[in-house]
């Protein structure tokens, strides 16, 4: 985070994810030609980061060549108003990324593969006792996934991507000054155990002694005995 950071007019270093090829960049701004060159993250270790859950947002958005549109409102607060002007417009969501290599990153995306892995992630780290505590996850994109996507009678790509960590929030670079618009989730209800159905008491067992021998004499007409 730097201090131009939150001026207009001042765009981060963004994350891009490629759903035709399957692969992950960071658009990297060229001075020399004022445009943003791709630089493409491996798989793997390369493809760490850590993860703003505290600054979560979600609204509607369109990216098209010449336009870039975010509205955007953090998820702790209503959404941003629907109405004609954002017909074309489809939802998105965006956070804040941390690199080694490139420091602060921003995510923003409404394209439907990248949106729904992220949305996805999102779900999972937030059901974890250590988002619980503030803990942010530590995120890494270690492969593709192709996707049928009938509607475009193509396949598109989806990240698969893990946490393979957690950090405390203040310990990643400019997050401490970056105040949370969103609290970390409450602890999950802890259902009782199922009360295990009473055990069935055998009826009692019978004392009858042994049964009587057969008398040879029995199928004898009384007569002949």
């Amino acid at each position: 985070m730097s201090d131009l950071s939150d001026l207009h007019g001042i765009f981060p270093t963004s994350v891009r994810w490629n759903a035709e090829q399957g692969f992950l960049s960071a658009a990297i701004y060229d001075p020399t030609t004022g445009g943003r060159e791709l630089q493409p993250f491996e798989f793997g270790q390369e493809s760490t980061f850590a993860m703003d859950l505290a600054t979560r947002m979600r609204g509607y958005g369109m990216i098209r060549v010449g336009v870039y549109d975010m509205r955007l409102t953090p998820v702790s607060e209503p959404p941003p108003p629907w109405g004609n002007d954002l017909a074309e417009f489809k939802a998105a969501l965006g956070c804040w990324l941390w690199h080694p290599a490139y420091g602060e990153l921003r995510l923003e995306t409404c394209a439907t593969t990248f949106r729904d892995a992220i949305a996805a992630l999102w779900q999972k780290a937030l059901g974890a006792p250590e988002a619980v505590e503030g803990q942010q996850p530590v995120i890494r994109f270690v492969d593709k996934v192709a996707i049928r996507r009938e509607t475009l009678k193509k396949v598109h790509y989806g990240p698969i991507i893990h946490i393979v960590g957690w950090e405390k929030r203040n310990d990643i670079p400019g997050w401490r000054d970056r105040a949370p618009t969103v609290a970390p989730p409450a602890a999950p209800v802890v259902l009782a155990p199922p009360t295990p159905p009473a055990a069935k008491i055998a009826a009692p067992k019978s004392k009858k002694g042994p049964a009587k021998p057969a008398d040879p004499d029995d199928d004898l007409p009384p007569s002949k005995r």
